[in-house]
């Protein structure tokens, strides 16, 4: 029989296990809420600096940025847009940069350290640019230059960009980003920054008088197994929701009736990279994060993702709880389906397996139009005297992606 005092001290060594163990669990809270991001001001003018402030930004995060804007062409057959001074407190890991440009015969990204300029571009007959492109890892710095340029489809008012890198963030846990804009009179833009696949902030900013409505997203092919397909047209309804991720592989399709805590306007598809995936799996695509986090869908929204020959069994997963579960999907015709009642954060998955089997689909997969073609490097017309960007070339195209699409709506003087 154990003795009083063998009583307390198992009673004594409990509760410091206990005590031990909410203190960790306090830690771990507080590490995750500690990350602080603002965007100011709210409403800028031509020539304002933009700061997008950070704090608290561990090592070994995964950051994404996104930017969202349509610009105005006022009869104009090109466009490019400037920022300057585009500075980053932080370096980033396995960087990723996309670009979706619409409609347009041609778009790309252009940088200049003073020395060389780098260029990436691509063309199009669909009337869209998608830009994936991997980069080598970015250390900090400021970058002198940076341009948005492309080609409108002939008789098109604007022109909607949207731009989005992600990467592990590496250095300072605070710091701002900051750039300058130039040539830009009014418009607006969207900021959403993520942190882990969570949402830190979801801001517009205004630049001067903004007049132009974005354009309404077209709702993508349904395959063979959908009943819209061949020659038949299907009604729409006037309230119709269809929102894309920036890749084009994973499509959201509502009505606006069915949308509460959050506005139709505001449904965004953000694409992320999934972490703490199970051992015996293996992720066919990114993961992707319906925000806003809190809406909902009354009745259930339809959440497609784009089967691209993957081989193996592909199934869709869920982020819930610091970890991955299955959902219920469904196969039409060149799409995995599944039916979402809010946000969160989703990614097509399948398993380990020496000896995969194909995946059996009733139409062919569509796979996004992307360029992962090296940077060509241009000598520059002009070397100009500003002191060179600290992080590289390479850092000229994710560091300064803020600037490319604040730039938001350009009215011509």
């Amino acid at each position: 029989m154990r003795s009083k005092s063998q009583v307390r001290d198992d009673m004594r060594q409990y509760r410091i296990t206990v005590f031990t163990v909410c203190l960790l669990l306090l830690a771990l809270v507080a590490q995750a809420s500690a990350v602080s991001v603002t965007i100011s001001p709210e409403q800028i003018e031509e020539g304002d600096t933009i700061t997008i402030g950070i704090s608290g930004l561990q090592d070994g995060s995964i950051f994404a940025l996104r930017m969202e804007a349509a610009i105005e062409l006022d009869g104009a057959s090109t466009f490019t847009y400037q920022s300057n001074q585009v500075s980053v407190p932080f370096g980033m890991e396995s960087p990723r940069v996309l670009l979706l440009a619409s409609p347009v015969t041609e778009a790309g990204l252009e940088a200049s350290d003073g020395d060389t300029i780098k260029r990436m571009t691509q063309r199009t007959q669909t009337g869209e640019v998608r830009i994936t492109q991997s980069l080598d890892a970015i250390p900090s710095g400021t970058i002198e230059v940076l341009k948005a340029f492309g080609k409108p489809v002939d008789g098109s008012d604007y022109v909607d960009m949207m731009l989005e890198l992600s990467g592990t963030k590496k250095g300072p846990d605070a710091g701002s980003i900051t750039f300058g804009l130039e040539g830009i009179s009014d418009g607006s833009a969207r900021i959403i920054v993520l942190v882990d696949g969570s949402e830190a902030m979801n801001q517009q900013i205004t630049i001067g008088t903004p007049t132009v409505t974005p354009t309404p997203t077209t709702a993508p092919p349904t395959g063979g197994s959908s009943g819209s397909s061949g020659g038949t047209t299907t009604p729409v309804p006037v309230d119709q929701v269809s929102v894309s991720s920036l890749d084009g592989i994973v499509w959201l399709q509502t009505v606006a009736s069915s949308v509460t805590w959050a506005s139709p306007d505001d449904i965004r598809i953000i694409q992320s990279e999934p972490v703490n995936i199970p051992a015996d799996w293996i992720a066919l695509s990114g993961s992707y994060i319906i925000s806003p986090t809190g809406i909902s869908f009354q009745p259930p929204a339809r959440l497609s993702f784009v089967m691209d020959g993957d081989a193996g069994t592909p199934f869709i997963a869920a982020y819930r709880d610091g970890g991955w579960t299955i959902v219920p999907s469904r196969v039409e015709g060149s799409s995995l389906v599944v039916e979402i009642s809010g946000g969160g954060q989703y990614a097509m998955m399948s398993y380990h397996s020496d000896d995969p089997a194909p995946v059996v689909t009733e139409g062919p997969a569509t796979p996004p139009v992307t360029s992962d073609a090296p940077l060509n490097e241009v000598p520059p017309t002009e070397a100009p005297a500003a002191e060179k960007s600290a992080g590289g070339l390479v850092a000229i195209l994710t560091t300064g992606v803020a600037g490319l699409l604040l730039m938001g709506v350009r009215k011509r003087g």
